[in-house]
C-alpha cells in the first residue's frame, strides 16, 4: 500500500492548491538502505574495476559505495494493473563527490542492464557526470531464474538454446551470486510468470521495477541523514536508462506513474527522463512511441542508434513529432551502433564476423566504435538545461525514409537526415546496420573508404582534418557536442589511410 499525500497531516490551503492537478497522487513507501558488508572483492559494475565501466574516481575526488535497498513495492503487470505488493531486496551502487561543495544538486539513476549488470548510461556519460559534479546511482532490477527464462523465449527450441548458451551465465541474480555469493545472496524480487505477462508470453521484466525506481527517487530527494547521499542537498533526480531496461520507463510514463507517485509536497519524484538504444515494445507488449499519459513539466528524451531507427523503418513505425509542451524529443543519431565493444558488461562477449565464417566479407568485418558518448553527453547536458532553466533542447530532423527503407546519400553511402556527428558530416566510411548487411551480428558494421575514395573526396589528410574540425564546430552550435569534449575528438581516418 502506498501512503496517500491527502492524509490529514499534510492538509492545508497551500497543499490543496498544489494537489489540484494530482488528485490521486500518492507518496510511495520509503525504502531502507543498509551498507553492503566490506569485502575483498570490488562490487559488480564498479567503476574501480578494469573494464568498460572504469573511471578514475580519485582524479575527480569521487567515492563509490554499495548498499542494499529494501522495501515493499507493488508488482505491476505490463498492462499497468497492480496485482499485489511484496518485499524486495536489491542493491544500489553510488558514486558521489567526496566534497558536498562539488555536488551540483542532481542525481542520475540508472537500472543496470540485464546482460552483465552493466551501466550502459554510465559508460556513455561518465566523464561528463564526473566533470559536472553529478551524483550517480546504478541499481539492480533483476529476478531469480525461473524454470523458463522469459529473456530467452524464442520461435524455436534451437534458437532459445542458442540464446541461453550465449547469455545464460550473465543474467539474473544467479550471475551476481556466482560473481560474489556472500555479497549478493540476500537479493530477491517477486516474480510469477503465470500472472505477469507481456504480449503472448511471460514478462521478462521484474514486476516491481516501477515501484523500486520510484522508491529510490523518493529516498534520494528526501535528503535523509542516514541515506546513501547523506550530506548532499539533492534537488533533482534524472533517469538515464539505456538498452532493454528503457522499456521500464516507457511503461512508467505510459501508465501515469509520474503523476501518480509524488513527493510529500506533491512535487515530482523524477524531473527528467532520458532513454536510448531501445525500440519500445520489441520484447513484447504495446508498440508505442509516445506515452499515453505523457506528463507536463518533465522532459522525455529518447536516443536512437542506427539499429533502432532501422527497426522502426522496416516495421513502418513513425516517430511522433517533437514538442515543447509536453517536453518530448527523439534523436535518430546516425553513425552510432546499437552496441560497441566499449559497451560490453562484465563477462559479456559477442560473436565477431570471423566467428560465424564471415571474416572475409567487407560488409561484416569492420565494427564501428566511434565516440558516441560525446553526442550522448551533449544531449544529457541539453536535457539538464531544459529541466533546470527551461531552455528547450534542439529539434533534430528525422532520418529520411523511402517506404520501408532508409534514404542513403549516393555520394557517401550514409543515411540522410537525423543527428549528424562530425564523422558523418565528414565521413571516412559508410555506416551500415545488421538489418541491411545480414551479417548476423549484434554489432553493426561499416565499410571504410579506400585510399582512392578518400583522395577523391578530400585530396589530402590535411584537407580532411580541416573539414572535420569545421564539422565539430557545427555540432557544437547545434547542441550535439560539448566544447570541452570537442578538443579530444580526433578524425576517424588517419594519415596512413590516405
Amino acid at each position: 500500500m502506498t501512503i496517500s499525500i491527502l492524509r490529514p497531516t499534510l492538509q492545508g490551503a497551500l497543499l490543496s492548491l498544489m494537489l489540484t492537478s494530482n488528485t490521486f497522487a500518492e507518496v510511495p513507501r520509503m525504502p531502507t538502505v543498509i551498507a553492503v558488508p566490506p569485502s575483498s572483492v570490488l562490487p559488480l559494475s564498479s567503476a574501480k574495476r578494469p573494464g568498460t565501466e572504469h573511471s578514475d574516481l580519485d582524479m575527480y575526488d569521487y567515492i563509490e559505495e554499495e548498499f542494499y535497498l529494501q522495501g515493499i513495492a507493488p508488482a505491476i503487470t505490463a498492462a499497468g494493473k497492480t496485482l499485489l505488493e511484496a518485499p524486495y531486496t536489491t542493491r544500489i551502487l553510488v558514486r558521489k563527490p567526496a566534497d558536498p561543495a562539488h555536488f551540483n544538486g542532481t542525481v542520475v539513476i540508472e537500472p543496470f542492464s540485464w546482460f552483465g549488470e552493466r551501466g550502459a548510461g554510465w559508460i556513455l556519460t561518465r566523464d561528463y557526470l564526473l566533470r559536472r559534479g553529478y551524483a550517480y546511482i546504478g541499481y539492480t532490477l533483476n529476478m531469480n531464474k525461473p524454470t523458463v527464462d522469459p529473456k530467452f523465449i524464442s520461435d524455436t527450441p534451437a534458437a532459445e538454446a542458442e540464446q541461453v548458451a550465449q547469455y545464460g551465465r550473465i543474467v539474473n541474480f544467479e550471475f551476481m551470486r556466482r560473481f560474489d555469493y556472500a555479497r549478493y545472496a540476500p537479493l530477491g524480487t517477486y516474480y510469477d510468470p503465470e500472472r505477469f505477462t507481456r504480449g503472448a508470453g511471460p514478462d521478462p521484466f521484474a514486476p516491481q521495477s516501477q515501484g523500486i525506481g520510484a522508491q529510490l527517487a523518493l529516498l534520494l530527494k528526501t535528503n535523509a541523514a542516514q541515506g546513501p547521499l547523506a550530506g548532499l542537498d539533492v534537488k533533482r533526480v534524472y533517469v538515464n536508462s539505456w538498452a532493454v531496461t528503457a522499456q521500464v520507463w516507457m511503461d512508467y510514463l505510459d501508465q501515469g506513474r509520474h503523476q501518480q507517485w509524488r513527493m510529500p509536497d506533491a512535487s515530482p519524484l523524477i524531473d527528467a527522463y532520458m532513454t536510448g538504444r531501445m525500440a519500445y515494445g520489441e520484447v513484447g507488449g504495446d508498440v508505442i512511441r509516445l506515452p499515453r499519459q505523457m506528463p507536463d513539466g518533465a522532459p522525455f528524451v529518447t536516443v536512437y542508434s542506427q539499429s533502432e531507427l532501422m527497426h522502426d523503418v522496416i516495421e513502418g513505425i513513425d516517430l511522433p513529432p517533437d514538442t515543447d509542451s509536453p517536453q518530448l524529443r527523439y534523436y535518430e543519431v546516425t553513425g552510432i551502433p546499437h552496441l560497441r565493444l566499449a559497451d560490453l558488461g562484465t563477462e559479456h562477449t559477442e560473436l565477431l564476423a570471423a566467428d560465424i565464417g564471415k571474416g572475409d566479407d567487407p560488409r561484416c568485418r569492420t565494427l564501428y566504435d566511434e565516440p558516441v558518448e560525446l553526442v550522448v553527453s551533449a544531449l544529457l547536458d541539453g536535457m539538464d538545461q531544459w529541466a533546470r532553466e527551461g531552455k528547450a533542447m534542439p529539434k533534430a530532423p528525422r532520418v529520411l525514409r523511402e517506404g520501408k527503407a532508409v534514404a542513403r546519400d549516393p555520394a557517401t553511402g550514409n543515411l540522410q537526415g537525423g543527428v549528424r556527428p562530425p564523422w558523418i558530416q565528414v565521413p571516412s566510411a559508410t555506416y551500415l546496420t545488421d538489418q541491411e548487411t545480414g551479417c548476423g551480428l549484434i554489432y553493426d558494421t561499416k565499410v571504410p573508404y579506400s585510399k582512392e575514395v578518400l583522395g577523391q573526396r578530400y585530396g589530402s589528410f590535411s584537407h580532411y582534418e580541416q573539414a572535420f574540425e569545421e564539422a565539430k564546430g557545427l555540432s557544437i552550435r547545434q547542441g550535439y557536442l560539448l566544447p570541452e569534449d570537442a578538443k579530444g575528438l580526433r578524425p576517424i581516418a588517419k594519415p596512413q589511410d590516405f
